[in-house]
């Protein structure tokens, strides 16, 4: 996981890079190579794949009807998430300070975002920002909007793709096209988040536990209980002083019947073998006995959890723990966890190797996607969703208040819409700072 230091460090990087841009850009480097710095951010601009988007924006009757829906997509994951935040906003003072978010999960950068990993992470952003970018610039292209430049997005590594459209163009647009092309992206996003989910979990389907119980994913100390009794990771523990324990649950019934000191029979299954260790139990200092592990339920669910959502408090919970996978150490599925599956029917044929590749690839597609299109949903300006937003205000005070000039009213619409992203970056920000608030 990523510490402060670290946090430090890639800041300090990310200083020295941007200094070197602008020295190569003061010095006319760059402007000869057609790169051009933001920033932090290297934009290399090209007018390649113009024609591409030329070709596939010639359907303008389709595009015009999918932005009619992705406007419809966008408000509704707008005010969903809008309303997710607002929701955890009430909850924040109840989280204990040591388990509040860090600054660096508010970056959705692989590698620095303890949530998202190096690989995946680079791999399924970069592919959705690319698609998100390209869905701005066909949508554009079919309002008859010049593309100026198109191309890839550095910072010190590729982290996406971006398309120019002609500004004063689009600013001349009607705001119904104008509202299309700012909406392309993020439904685009939010639709192949759909798609990407349903293939992890079509192939999650074919995972089956190797043996229920509960897994051992990690010792909690040198001295721990079943460490000392020689219990390795990736076993499963299936019975504990001869009661059967196939659920969390269960395991915890059992240790609740035991007590600190006390020698107990743990069976373990581990590759295809059961053996019975003797563990004296810990004491975890408040008088109560532990084996000095951390322990999952062996349960497929977690990856599919539609398919169980009464487990999960219905749909609602059980999409939350499908999103928050990577939160509790399940995404990517990696040693041990996979110690605990084995892959049936016909995927059984794909080496384990290559199955979670490609199973890990698809659920970081699916969750880079969403919290790309979902973040960029929101009623904040500069984001896609805060334009949308900005331009629905003006239309609804151009009908209510018809004799009101447009440069008054186009005021208003801008005042009105940089207050809800001040309110949005308030929930946002208040999220890491309200549970380290002294009571």
């Amino acid at each position: 996981m990523a510490t402060w230091s670290d946090f430090f460090i890639l800041i300090g990087v990310i200083a020295v890079w941007t200094v070197v841009l602008y020295v190569l850009e003061w010095r006319g480097v760059l402007k000869r190579l057609n790169l051009v710095p933001m920033g932090p951010f290297l934009m290399a601009k090209t007018r390649r794949g113009r024609d591409f988007i030329d070709r596939t924006a010639r359907a303008r009757r389709g595009w015009a009807v999918f932005g009619d829906l992705s406007i419809v997509i966008v408000a509704v994951a707008g005010i969903t998430i809008t309303g997710l935040l607002l929701w955890e906003a009430t909850l924040v003072r109840s989280i204990p300070p040591e388990r509040a978010p860090t600054p660096e999960m508010l970056l959705g950068l692989p590698g620095l975002n303890p949530l998202i990993p190096l690989g995946y992470g680079i791999f399924a952003l970069a592919i959705a920002v690319g698609i998100h970018e390209v869905f701005h610039g066909i949508v554009a292209r079919a309002a008859k909007v010049k593309i100026e430049s198109l191309g890839l997005l550095f910072l010190i590594v590729p982290i996406g793709a971006f398309v120019e459209p002609s500004e004063t163009e689009l600013m001349a647009l009607p705001r119904r096209e104008r509202a299309r092309i700012f909406s392309a992206g993020a439904s685009i996003n939010v639709l192949l988040a759909l798609l990407f989910g349903f293939l992890f979990s079509t192939m999650m389907l074919s995972v089956q536990p190797a043996q229920e119980g509960v897994g051992i994913i990690a010792f909690t100390s040198d001295s721990a209980p079943a460490l000392r009794a020689s219990m390795p990771v990736g076993s499963i523990i299936t019975s504990v002083n001869n009661t059967t324990t196939p659920t969390l649950a269960d395991f915890q019934v059992a240790m609740a019947r035991t007590h600190p000191g006390q020698e107990v029979w743990v069976v373990a299954w581990k590759d295809g073998v059961s053996r019975r260790y003797t563990v004296v139990l810990g004491d975890d200092g408040k008088g109560r006995p532990i084996l000095g592990i951390q322990a999952v339920e062996t349960s497929t669910s977690y990856y599919h959890p539609l398919t169980d959502a009464d487990r999960f408090g219905g749909v609602a919970g059980a999409l939350l723990v499908y999103f928050s996978l990577p939160a509790t150490g399940r995404a990517p599925i990696q040693p041990p966890m996979t110690d605990f599956y084995v892959i049936t029917g016909p995927l059984a044929a794909l080496p384990a190797p290559v199955f979670y590749l490609i199973a890990n690839g698809l659920y970081w597609l699916f969750w880079l996607n969403l919290a790309l299109g979902g973040s960029n949903a929101l009623p904040a300006v500069p984001l896609d969703g805060g334009h949308v937003f900005q331009d629905g205000v003006d239309g609804l005070l151009a009908k209510v208040r018809r004799g009101m000039a447009p440069e008054r009213r186009q005021r208003a619409a801008r005042i009105v819409s940089y207050v809800f992203a001040l309110l949005i970056l308030a929930l946002i920000v208040w999220q890491f700072v309200g549970p380290r608030l002294p009571y």
